[in-house]
């Protein structure tokens, strides 16, 4: 049996998405999860075999797997830039005003 470890910003439907299965067959794996909106960073959560729901795709569906892992690291990547760009903006904003209220 295959495990996962939640990271930040994970949801069960995400984590379903990564394996190719679904929110109830993760929360059937997994009994203690009674609500599938509350899932915790580091929480252990098994996902079935490597394969998900369908043991027939093999390599194909591993290497997209793969490119879909790749995918969701740039794209927190890209969030986590887009947060310290605004939070930069916004100082700057506060900056301007404070100079230019006078």
């Amino acid at each position: 049996m295959m495990h996962y470890i939640v990271q930040q910003g994970d949801s069960l439907y995400n984590i379903a998405m990564q394996y190719n299965t679904t929110v109830r067959h993760l929360m059937d794996l997994n009994p203690r999860i009674s609500n599938p909106n509350r899932i915790q960073v580091g929480e252990r959560i098994e996902v079935g075999n490597q394969w998900g729901l369908n043991p027939w795709w093999g390599n194909e569906w591993q290497m997209g797997n793969v490119e879909y892992q790749k995918g969701i690291k740039e794209y927190k990547k890209g969030r986590a830039e887009y947060r310290k760009g605004r939070a930069e903006y916004h100082k700057g904003r506060v900056e301007y005003s404070r100079h230019h209220s006078r």
